[in-house]
């Protein structure tokens, strides 16, 4: 996998001497000509063959003397800034350069002229070319490796390199980038599943994950602690009750470790005392017989869950990998640039396309080629907006309401299939059914809030451009909405699709549950009055 350290920081000119005659040493360096390459290597007669050496530099005319020429560039600085007692320099204080190393799995089964090629893009992109570095490809180890030797100084300003909090983070960002073009690992273990596949592989080796999922099924299908334990130990769920606190293993992965209820709850969700506080309000569960098919059946069902929905063309791919696919993104003016969507987040299509399947606040890493200080991260709802901005797709957006309304309708229905519609159990779900609706109701609301709002803007873009001679209260009202200069009619006609095509899936499902609950009261109320007649006839005989 591709791998870098904290670069070493070089403060005086004598380091900067060593360092540059250490990666330029021709015993590690020196490798026969296998093939052609783009980058004009120095040859070396040695050992009665002729070698390349694979050492290159970027605004460096003699490579073998870079150190050199980085203090004649500081010392043009220096003048600038009047600093003519060369303090800088001398003072042993400042970062004169970086070294960095950039190493290389021997599983990538890369040749070293590959390895060397992958470090100089890494390096052009990280610096926008505007400083001066040298790069030396080492292998006389068991894994390749570069060695760069990068000027704090940029070639064109004179400034000085600010090496910040995330600079190492944007620099790995770009070399995994850059690796990945030639199949270099990235990450292990490496995603190569599509999202389909990667729902099936979180759940076998994401082991809190899971034993949480387990956990919150059984809370609400067990009604003893005896039987919490028997329908855990049918759901391959290893539980221990011996100790200060429970530990959980599943026993049908391989877990090596317990874990123990208080990392997976700091709220106590999971300790034995809540354990019987929440069974003991339960009347109606699933048989253990029927346990594990029931639960499948609920994951099921979660897998395909998602927050925002985006087909993605071909054209916007600019590099697939097994990693992912790194797709083409504007933002804002002059700033264009890449993101990785990792595989696990992607179905590739049989005619090429992309489906992304991403959440609002999942992060992505934005890299732009020509300006990495530009580089930034970036939240999935902003991400899944610009593409479809870009494509002109609609960008299907899941209200979260139907999903957790959903799952008290199935929990509802099988209360009253049984005809339990007393008790407990009943009754808390009945609050939570009600506080939902009332919740559903009140965003439902905001929804037509939203879509009022944004017909109100839709509207004063259509005066600006159709009667801009009445333009004044067209302006008043953007300004006060705070919408962006950059927003266009475009941008406001798709969003205005978007909050649409929400509403109206959660109306239609709001409507349905409404209808259905509703019948449901009715029929319970009809049965309660039968009753109470029932019982009062039987008195008076």
């Amino acid at each position: 996998m591709v791998a870098i350290k904290p670069p070493i920081q070089i403060k005086t000119t004598g380091s900067l001497k060593r360092a540059v005659n250490y990666i330029l040493n021709e015993a590690k360096t020196l490798v026969q000509e296998t093939k052609e390459t783009d980058t004009d290597f120095p040859l070396i007669y040695h050992n009665g063959k002729m070698n390349l050496k694979l050492v290159s530099g970027h605004g460096i005319e003699d490579v073998s003397v870079a150190n050199e020429e980085m203090v004649m560039t500081k010392l043009a600085a220096a003048f600038k800034k009047g600093d003519d007692d060369l303090k800088e320099l001398s003072s042993g204080k400042q970062v004169l350069a970086h070294h960095i190393i950039q190493s290389f799995s021997p599983e990538d089964n890369l040749t070293p002229e590959q390895v060397h090629e992958i470090g100089r893009q890494t390096m052009l992109e990280f610096t926008g070319g505007d400083y001066e570095f040298i790069i030396a490809t080492h292998v006389d180890k068991d894994h390749l490796h570069n060695h760069v030797i990068l000027n704090t100084t940029n070639s064109s300003t004179l400034k000085k390199l600010r090496w910040q909090k995330n600079t190492l983070k944007n620099l790995r960002a770009i070399s995994d980038k850059q690796a990945t073009k030639y199949g270099a690992k990235i990450i292990e273990p490496s995603m190569r599943n599509s999202y389909t596949k990667y729902s099936a592989w979180r759940r076998q080796n994401n082991y809190r994950f899971e034993i949480k999922r387990r956990l919150n099924f059984l809370l609400k299908q067990s009604i003893s602690l005896e039987d919490f334990k028997e329908k855990a130990q049918a759901l391959n769920l290893q539980i221990d009750f011996s100790g200060k606190f429970v530990k959980y293993q599943l026993t049908d992965q391989p877990q090596k470790r317990r874990v123990r209820d208080d990392t997976l709850s700091k709220k106590g969700i999971y300790s034995l005392e809540h354990i019987k506080e929440r069974v003991d309000k339960n009347q109606l569960v699933y048989e253990v017989s029927e346990i594990k098919e029931r639960y499948q059946e609920t994951q099921a069902q979660e897998e395909n869950d998602f927050e925002l929905k985006l087909e993605v063309a071909s054209w916007q791919v600019e590099q697939e990998s097994k990693q992912g696919i790194y797709l083409q993104l504007d933002y804002g003016a002059l700033n264009s640039g890449t993101i990785l969507i990792p595989a696990h987040k992607v179905d590739k299509k049989e005619d090429g396309t992309y489906t992304i399947y991403i959440k609002e606040k999942d992060y992505f890493y934005f890299l732009n080629p020509d300006q990495s200080q530009k580089n930034r991260y970036m939240m999935g709802a902003t991400v899944a907006r610009q593409l479809a901005k870009q494509n002109g797709e609609l960008l299907i957006t899941k209200n979260p309401y139907i999903s957790s309304m959903r799952e008290l309708i199935k929990e509802y229905n099988f209360l009253v299939q049984y005809n339990i519609t007393d008790g407990t159990q009943f009754q808390e779900l009945e609050e939570r059914f009600n506080e939902k609706i009332d919740a559903t109701h009140q965003e439902l609301r905001s929804l037509d809030e939203r879509l009022a709002r944004y017909h109100k803007i839709e509207g004063a873009l259509l005066s600006l451009e159709q009667t801009p001679e009445n333009s004044l209260s067209a302006l008043q009202l953007l300004e006060e909405f705070r919408v962006p200069k950059d927003m266009s009619l475009e941008d406001v006609t798709q969003l205005l699709q978007q909050f649409e095509v929400e509403k109206d899936a959660l109306q239609e499902f709001f409507d349905d549950t409404l209808k259905t609950y509703t019948t449901y009261q009715e029929i319970k109320e009809t049965v309660r009055s039968r009753e109470t007649k029932t019982q009062e006839t039987e008195k008076s005989l």
